[in-house]
């Protein structure tokens, strides 16, 4: 089982922050040990520890040659990995980002993000079976987060994505939620079927669901591979992108209600489960890398939840990429090129159409590396629901892997 590579997303769990300290007392004592008694085994040979710290500059172009200030943004990135036994395995991590915009007041420049999410993994070695639990990201989407990609157990996904910005598929399908999957293998199709319970925006009550994946894998020669995935979601709606930006105002709506506003409340239609399906294929052949996501809603929304030109909305989004590794002067790099588009998801804040184009270098030892990434974002007009403008944005980054 690997742990946290290049790029790779953040696990933990609240229990680990007071597990890891022990754990890593025990490794410290058993090394001693080991130290005076060589036969003994150490138990920090188990805990891998790795991350990444990134520094990165951009600039926004929107419309008419408008242009938004540079923005600094420091991050870090760490992960652990424990395996005390061939049948058990964890992962857990955290990502903290810090960002200044000089265009802002300076009361509001700054801030933090801490992700935390964490899981443990236990299956036999040969990977025929696998149960995996804790606060994950479910596996509709199988692209990861585009800021780092987890090294996961035996399974089609994730795909990892060589742009800095996070796919269009995965704004509009991930969730992270405290979680049980249960993965199978037979041969080269690989399925799985996990439950999922967390809080959501349409109700004071957690929320139950589930969803399930079929995949299959061949391996044609060592580095190379092609993988297909279809998923299921019992309910869109618990995705993190609808609590946001369909379900978020609900929250506000039933706070203006108990303080006696006269809000209206959510819509009637609004509680009711929509179901979600998501295609994905990756394809790994001769230095060329591709891959591709398409997600779609299993039937129309009510008006009153989430409409598009005038009718209720069938939201749907898609992400293409295809990368290149090449090796220049003694130096590796990629060149990743993408397309990626939404369907009827104004709604959902999403860019109806975005281009982009990423170049990455090694700089020294796959230690210290740069990347420099153009996007091209166009909004969805304003006869459906948006503000038709389009925006570039350079980014230029540089990362030190440990």
């Amino acid at each position: 089982m690997g742990i946290y590579q290049l790029k790779s997303p953040a696990r933990i769990l609240v229990s680990f922050a007071v597990a890891l300290p022990a754990v890593l007392c025990m490794g410290f004592a058993s090394a001693q040990e080991s130290d005076e008694h060589p036969g003994e085994k150490s138990l920090l040979r188990f805990i891998e520890v790795g991350g990444v710290a990134e520094v990165t500059v951009s600039r926004n172009q929107v419309s008419e040659g408008e242009s938004s200030t540079s923005t600094a943004a420091e991050q870090l990135e760490m992960g652990v990995g424990i395996e005390p036994h061939p049948w058990i395995g964890s992962e857990f991590g955290w990502i903290h980002e810090h960002e200044e915009d000089h265009g802002e007041e300076e009361e509001e420049e700054g801030h933090g993000l801490g992700i935390f999410t964490g899981t443990i993994i236990v299956g036999p070695p040969d990977g025929r079976w696998w149960l995996k639990g804790g606060v994950q990201f479910l596996p509709f989407t199988m692209f990861e987060l585009a800021e780092v990609h987890a090294a996961h157990d035996a399974s089609i996904g994730p795909f990892e994505t060589g742009a800095i910005v996070d796919p269009l598929s995965f704004e509009y399908g991930s969730k992270r939620e405290k979680s049980l999957l249960l993965g199978v293998s037979i041969g080269q199709f690989l399925g799985s079927v996990y439950g999922y319970r967390g809080d959501d925006a349409r109700s004071d009550e957690p929320r139950s669901g589930f969803g399930a994946a079929v995949g299959y894998k061949k391996h044609v020669e060592e580095e190379e591979e092609i993988a297909f995935n279809l998923s299921y979601i019992d309910d869109l709606g618990t995705l993190a992108s609808f609590q946001e930006e369909v379900f978020g105002h609900e929250e506000e709506a039933r706070a203006e209600d108990a303080h006696g506003a006269g809000h209206s409340g959510p819509p009637v239609d609004s509680d009711e489960r929509m179901p979600g399906w998501s295609a994905a294929t990756a394809i790994h052949l001769r230095g060329v890398a591709f891959s591709a996501e398409y997600m779609i809603s299993q039937d129309r929304y009510a008006p009153g939840v989430l409409a598009f030109d005038g009718r209720g909305a069938r939201p749907a989004a898609w992400s293409l990429e295809a990368g290149y590794g090449f090796e220049l002067a003694g130096r590796g790099g990629e060149l990743t090129l993408g397309y990626q588009g939404t369907s009827e998801a104004s709604g959902l804040g999403l860019p109806s159409l975005r281009y982009l184009s990423v170049l990455t270098v090694d700089v020294w030892k796959d230690t210290l590396f740069g990347t420099f990434e153009w996007i091209h974002d166009r909004a969805y007009g304003t006869a459906s629901g948006g503000n038709g403008e389009f925006r570039n944005k350079y980014t230029l980054q540089l990362g030190l892997a440990f």
